[in-house]
């Protein structure tokens, strides 16, 4: 049946996630079926999620929630490599363990690269942190998830959403045809390196954005480095 097809076109996918062996990607152990349901064992850690940081607006410094994006770049960056995007890139779907230690969730949506997505299946994913191609239904990849790592550190920034809205169909709508405020109004002291990486990270057509995670990567630890560099004491 067209069910079965699905099913086993996930479990696929997730076997395919499986493979991705990074420090940043939440390990998938085994996927398969049990007395007819589905399963997919993964690691288990223990934290909090982004998304629960982001709501007590935690006090954090900057260099830390720089170093924290940094981190889900590198991890998505490998997975982009492996020829498969995540496509729900959202606070909600990214752990931060008791360790410290970055963790990317949930690729249960994740598509191969080359994937032709539908009408159906370009709303697969959370309205407030869809890309534009997302929302329109066009063909996507991994620069769609490069937008979403774009508004999840500006909410980590602002700790507000970009795209803000009483109904999704607003929020898409402003994703569509909006920029988001500045992330000066929020915080007129914050590096002006970083509202520069934030807007290329959100820019409508994907070709105007990153070409890849691992670039803006780059960008956000030559912040950190300039932080460093000027929060430099001597001690005599």
């Amino acid at each position: 049946s067209s069910e079965r097809g699905v099913g086993a076109g996930c479990a696929r996918e997730a076997r395919r996630a499986g493979r991705l062996l990074h420090p940043n990607i939440i390990t998938i152990f085994d996927v398969g079926d049990h007395d007819g349901q589905p399963f997919i064992a993964m690691e288990y850690v223990t934290g909090e999620t982004l998304g629960e940081i982001i709501r007590r607006k935690a006090q954090l410094p900057m260099t830390r929630r720089v170093r924290m994006i940094s981190d889900l770049c590198d991890g998505l960056a490998f997975a982009h490599r492996s020829g498969i995007v995540h496509r729900d890139i959202k606070p909600a779907n990214i752990m931060i363990t008791r360790e410290g230690i970055l963790k990317i969730l949930d690729f249960g949506i994740a598509h191969l690269a080359d994937s032709r997505m539908t009408q159906t299946g370009a709303f697969m994913g959370t309205p407030a942190y869809m890309s534009p191609e997302q929302i329109s239904g066009n063909v996507i990849d991994h620069r769609s998830d490069i937008f979403a790592v774009g508004l999840v550190l500006y909410e980590l920034l602002a700790y507000k959403q970009a795209f803000e809205g009483d109904s999704p169909i607003r929020i898409t709508h402003k994703i569509l045809a909006d920029d988001p405020p500045s992330l000066l109004t929020t915080n007129a002291s914050i590096d002006r390196a970083l509202v520069t990486i934030v807007k290329r990270a959100l820019q409508k057509e994907p070709s105007d954005r990153y070409s890849d995670l691992s670039v803006m990567r780059a960008d956000l630890l030559k912040t950190i480095d300039r932080e460093d560099s000027t929060s430099e004491t001597i001690v005599i």
